[in-house]
């Protein structure tokens, strides 16, 4: 809708203006949590990514492409996360210490796990900031 001219804004009415209902049970979130990633991976993986689509008539700003990227991207978010808070089970199973020393190749694995979720996480409160003062902006 951007790429074709529509602009959105924040609506925060002082009285709810919309219902909605939330899962009341943990199965129920599981498998809304499950639609919505796969949702954001086969846009993500369509003609439609925000990585290419619309980028080369400009109708797209960059905070904006950021968001949708963000947003297609965030699912793939959980393997670093899943990697790294398995891997002091692993230590504890195994009796050894599996981290590397640091001049060897494979510490950098482990630095680009945890980079890569710092950064992630770093990356979402900065779109938040930067959207909320987007917004109020408009």
């Amino acid at each position: 809708m951007h790429c074709h001219g529509w602009r959105s804004i924040y609506c925060m009415p002082k009285r709810p203006a919309f219902k909605g209902s939330a899962p009341i049970n943990l199965s129920d979130r599981l498998n809304q949590v499950v639609r919505w990633a796969l949702g954001s991976v086969e846009f993500f993986f369509s003609h439609h990514s925000p990585l290419c689509y619309g980028y080369k008539q400009g109708k797209l700003k960059w905070l904006e492409r950021l968001l949708y990227i963000n947003t297609t991207v965030y699912p793939f978010t959980s393997l670093p996360i899943l990697a790294y808070s398995t891997l002091p089970a692993i230590c504890l199973l195994t009796g050894k210490f599996i981290m590397p020393g640091t001049s060897t190749f494979a510490s950098l694995f482990f630095i680009a796990l945890f980079l890569s979720i710092f950064i992630t996480k770093t990356k979402k409160g900065a779109e938040e900031m930067l959207t909320h003062n987007h917004q109020e902006k408009d």
